[in-house]
């Protein structure tokens, strides 16, 4: 192994665990020590090359439009894809035209565009933008969509304000998917066969992908290895019967014209898939061992893998970031590892049977035929055991769940595709550009195509049927699992008995989960989650598995939903498999909009709220109790609803809950106002109830018109949460009311300033942990100011 290479790409890797990036100003030491420790210290060198690189990389991308922040930019771009449309809105992805970006950078924005004029990828604009940052919602368990941002080189988003065209010149890839489009509109399986004869999705529904998930066969329909595999190894069986038959010579022509007709077809189908981050993770592999073929060099399996994995890294640092890079190579991983273990199985038996075979030549090949056969379908079985209980691991570090009925869909699908679906697609397509090339009809071209298809929907419809195929994991399940399934590894390829032994240790994490899940304890911590929901509040109180939700962020027509896509996904990650009650504080939509998702995910959840049934049709049926004062026990916790006295339209008819133990307290106050704040002081006093809270989640989000002195101090509390989007429109929390807390010694927090904020009530003990300083304390993670990004540090 090049140690140089490992150290370089061990280096990069690590990069997912540092909590900044080195500063420029040091990269000229890393790179003179690195040229004197590349003789005799390889891998230290390649670490610190690792470590310029990526530095140097990072603050190239970001380091773009640096000066004062302004409100508007004018941007040349070219328009890339589209995300969604969602009504007059449109979201899509552009790539920067500048000439002081080198090509490699490729800085792209994620903008959404209200009103816009027809527009197709391919085409270039002159855009006036309103920029705005690339931080998103961090909560644990949700999609981290920062981090996915900068891994696909997205450096910040905007709102489009006007448009002037430049160029109306789509390139031919973005013509054919046009034409695709229209004549596979009208097929039952046309979304799918444009995924996987152009690596266009666009056209796959919300259903379909669920389809897909559930039945871990989303990697089919992504060009990648898999596809750029079979094209090439069916030219070069074409290739290789065609020239050895009609052509044959006594030099290499034939076999390196053979493997350069493969690179050419791996390289076309990648153009087709729009040169995807994955795909051409893919590409570049293949092209190595093409071309290790071609010059006869020697290099395993092993090396080949580190070669494309350290080419991979050095033309884009920041694809380690993605959940693609770790699919694309732990599969490649998992293969070449099954490959050249039954490789040395084969070679090892056959050597056997031609030394100690004393019969005749023809018995002694029968059975070295009937060896490799029966070391094919070894292989083949054991590479889709292996790869799907592998990738399953993969993919529940990353999407908190895993198919039970992948292994199975796969086995079935996978040959399926490589024998014929993929060529039969092909082939269709060629015949496709042939006869649009010529002018003549295309009617009925992918007819076989749709064909081939149809057995593939039957499968995925039934299988996505069964309730239980999809399986959602907490953390630590999937933790404990992923150390069991290392140590079995382990355990099966070390034959001391002594190994064994100490590596069984790694199996106790795994039985004290299953031993806590099936013997609860009766904890007697409680903690409070204040989740990242953009700008409005929902929050989780949990203890012992146990939870009851107050508010449930917003929801943006009938495609987003904050409750889908953080709260849900929380609640699995913790674990949590029971919420009790549910408390939509009033009506707003970024408080209640999330409800009816809460409500069909738990339905024996109880609702305390004040929203009339007639008005909201998704809580009929709902068990539900109104929000007049009075007192509810819940576990070891203590539930006061303090107001409203009676029913109040609007933010002051929010639900008031404060939640207690014998020593600590919380305060709800969903977006009560200065009125319902006094009304409040006055009910409390008079009726003796206890206002004074530890912890207080502010009124209103910290506007001007909440969070009267009166009231902080009655309540009087250590710590204020603020539930505020990052930069959000309407400037919460207000600087004077942030100020008015600390006057008074309180400390402050905010949502999308720290990410989900998680506060843990040990008796008199109060742990507070934030996303961004504590659950995931990374470089990638942190805020990233557009107009004024900076490296990290």
């Amino acid at each position: 192994m090049n140690r140089f290479m490992c150290g370089y790409c061990i280096t990069i890797v690590s990069a997912l665990l540092w909590p900044a990036l080195p500063s420029l100003s040091i990269l000229p030491v890393l790179i003179v020590a690195a040229i004197i420790a590349c003789k005799r210290m390889p891998f230290i060198a390649g670490s610190l090359i690792a470590i310029s690189w990526i530095s140097l990389f990072y603050s190239l991308l970001m380091d773009w439009n640096t000066g004062e922040r302004v409100d508007t930019l004018n941007v040349e771009s070219q328009i890339i894809s589209f995300v969604h449309t969602n009504g007059d809105r449109i979201s899509m992805d552009i790539t920067l035209i500048d000439s002081v970006s080198p090509h490699i950078l490729n800085r792209k924005l994620r903008l959404t565009w209200r009103d816009a004029p027809p527009v197709t990828p391919g085409q270039r604009w002159l855009l006036t933008i309103k920029p705005k940052s690339i931080t998103s919602t961090l909560n644990q368990g949700s999609f981290n969509q920062q981090k996915n941002l900068l891994a696909k080189h997205i450096i910040g988003k905007g709102w489009v304000v006007s448009g002037q065209m430049l160029t109306n010149e789509p390139d031919y890839r973005t013509r054919l998917i046009i034409a695709l489009k229209s004549v596979l509109a009208d097929d039952g399986s046309g979304d799918l066969l444009l995924a996987l004869l152009a690596g266009d999705r666009s056209a796959i529904s919300s259903a379909r992908w669920q389809q897909l998930r559930n039945t871990g066969t989303g990697h089919l329909f992504a060009i990648s290895g898999l596809h750029l595999s079979v094209v090439s190894l069916w030219l070069l069986i074409l290739a290789r019967l065609f020239l050895y038959r009609y052509s044959p010579v006594n030099s290499r022509r034939n076999w390196l014209l053979c493997l350069a007709i493969s690179a050419l077809g791996a390289i076309g189908y990648a153009y087709l898939a729009g040169f995807s981050v994955s795909t051409q993770r893919a590409l570049i592999m293949l092209l190595a061992f093409v071309c290790f073929s071609a010059l006869k060099t020697h290099s395993s399996s092993w090396e080949r893998l580190l070669y494309a994995l350290f080419v991979v890294l050095v033309l884009d640092p920041l694809s380690m970031l993605s959940a693609g890079f770790w699919l694309s190579f732990s599969a490649l991983a998992i293969i070449l590892l099954t490959v050249s273990q039954y490789r040395f199985t084969d070679e090892a038996y056959s050597a056997n049977i031609k030394v100690t075979s004393s019969a005749s030549v023809a018995p002694a090949w029968n059975l070295l035929l009937w060896n490799k056969l029966r070391t094919a379908a070894l292989s083949f079985w054991a590479v889709q055991w292996r790869l799907t209980l592998g990738l399953c691991v993969v993919q529940a570090i990353f999407f908190s769940g895993a198919s039970l009925a992948s292994l199975v869909v796969n086995l079935l699908l996978v040959p399926w595709f490589t024998l014929l679906l993929i060529p039969i697609s092909l082939l269709s397509l060629l015949v496709f550009i042939l006869l649009t090339n010529l002018g003549l009809s295309t009617t009925g071209v992918f007819t076989l195509a749709a064909y081939a298809m149809s057995p593939v929907v039957s499968i995925l419809d039934y299988s996505s049927s069964v309730d239980f195929v999809w399986i959602d994991l907490a953390n630590d399940v999937i933790a404990t699992l992923t150390i069991a399934l290392i140590g079995l590894y382990l355990m099966v390829n070390f034959k001391q008995a002594r190994w064994r032994a100490l590596l069984s240790v790694m199996f106790i994490p795994l039985l004290l989960t299953i031993m806590f899940r099936l013997l609860p304890i009766d904890d007697k911590r409680w903690q409070v989650h204040l989740l990242d929901v953009g700008q409005g509040l929902s929050l989780v109180i949990e203890q012992n598995k146990r939870a009851i939700i107050y508010d449930t962020g917003a929801r943006y027509g009938n495609s987003f939903s904050y409750a889908e896509r953080v709260a849900l996904p929380f609640l699995t990650s913790k674990g949590i498999n029971e919420v009790d009650y549910l408390v939509v504080s009033h009506g707003d939509n970024d408080h209640a909009g999330g409800a009816e998702a809460i409500i069909k995910h738990y339905p024996n959840v109880k609702l305390i709220s004040d929203l009339a049934t007639e008005l909201r049709p998704e809580l009929a049926g709902v068990q539900q109790v109104s929000c007049r004062p009075k007192t509810l026990h819940w576990q070891r916790l203590t539930l006061e609803l303090l107001a409203p006295s009676e029913v109040t339209s609007g933010n002051n008819g929010s639900c008031v809950v404060r939640v207690s133990d014998i020593t600590n307290s919380v305060l709800l106050s969903g977006d009560i106002e200065r009125s319902a704040e006094l009304q409040l002081l006055a009910n409390t006093h008079n009726s003796g109830a206890k206002l004074q809270s530890r912890v207080l989640i502010a009124p209103h989000h910290g506007s001007k018109t909440s969070s009267t002195e009166a009231f902080i101090d009655a309540v009087s509390p250590e710590l204020v949460l603020f539930p505020a989007g990052f930069r959000n429109r309407w400037g919460f929390p207000k600087e004077e009311i942030v100020e008015r807390y600390q006057k008074r010694n309180i400390s402050t927090l905010t949502s999308g300033e720290l990410g989900q904020i998680s506060i843990l009530f040990n008796r008199k003990d109060v742990e507070i942990r934030t996303y961004r300083s504590d659950f995931a304390p990374f470089w990638y993670n942190q805020v990233f100011r557009f107009g004024q990004i900076k490296n990290p540090e």
